[in-house]
């Protein structure tokens, strides 16, 4: 096969590439800041989703969606493409569906009612919108022209979201206290270990065509990032589980998620420093992957 020519360094789609990968590692850190600059007013809060009840919560809510659309648009390509896909669809679960809190004068942690319309209006939109973006998704791939290679590209991906969105719609529609109360965990724990699966695969990957291979260092990083965040995810679940509402009253569940945002931000820092130089989309589309 034919490497298609390199793109000058300050082409628009390079520059568009890189930025994207920027903005995902922007929006980890503008949580991080919202996070500690709350956390100097008003203390620390039992858990990094808790600041939705914050003055921190817009910031919270808007760099969740912005990874989210980073991560669609930034996906790559096989096994990694779907998993990534899957991921940025359940952030804006994270941030439209908050956290169970005491803060609310519930006996136990619930969801405050002041709150629900917002989720309420949040779930809509998030549904309605999925499913036009699925339903141009299906359009271009079948587009006359576009060939069989469009769509075999795309429908992994568009299964997964008829997926997500399916869940989401039964679960809101038909258990919605249950979707109050578990929907923002489960969405979080989804979005970390897919994450740490993605990271798995990358450092366990031996075909980087047309990509050159990361350094055996960062591989072994990869590995790292994978192993340590799914130990988190297990600590944090089963300490939740056994304390029970006792956890909502230590900061434990908030070092557990800060050190899961930590790692994802670390993954994403190192693999936009690996793709820097060689940023061609273009080597994406002519990779035999993606056909």
């Amino acid at each position: 096969m034919t490497q298609q020519p390199r793109l000058p360094e300050d082409s628009t789609l390079r520059r568009t590439y890189r930025y994207l990968r920027l903005s995902i590692a922007g929006s980890v850190v503008a949580i991080a800041v919202a996070v500690v600059l709350q956390t100097a007013q008003g203390g620390v809060r039992e858990s990094i989703s808790a600041y939705y009840y914050t003055p921190a919560r817009d910031v919270f809510v808007g760099a969740l969606i912005a990874a989210s659309l980073g991560l669609l648009a930034l996906s790559g390509r096989g096994a990694q493409r779907a998993l990534l896909d899957a991921a940025a669809l359940l952030a804006p679960l994270v941030a439209l569906v908050p956290t169970p809190t005491l803060a609310s004068g519930c006996a136990s942690p619930c969801v405050p009612a002041e709150v629900h319309p917002a989720v309420d209006i949040g779930v809509a939109t998030y549904l309605i919108v999925g499913a036009l973006a699925v339903l141009v998704a299906v359009v271009v791939g079948t587009r006359p022209g576009a060939g069989r290679a469009a769509l075999s590209r795309t429908w992994p991906s568009i299964v997964v979201a008829v997926g997500v969105l399916a869940g989401v719609w039964a679960w809101w529609g038909l258990a919605r206290a249950a979707f109050l109360s578990f929907g923002h965990v489960v969405a979080a724990t989804g979005f970390f270990a897919l994450l740490a699966v993605v990271a798995l695969l990358d450092a366990r990957r031996t075909d980087w065509a047309p990509e050159p291979a990361p350094p055996r260092g960062v591989r072994i990083a990869f590995a790292v990032i994978a192993v340590v965040l799914i130990v988190d995810l297990v600590a944090v679940l089963g300490y939740v589980a056994v304390e029970g509402d006792a956890a909502m009253r230590t900061p434990v569940v908030f070092v557990g998620e800060f050190v899961a945002l930590a790692l994802f931000g670390t993954y994403w820092v190192l693999q936009t420093v690996r793709t820097w130089a060689s940023a061609d989309p273009s080597l994406i589309s002519a990779s035999p992957l993606r056909r």
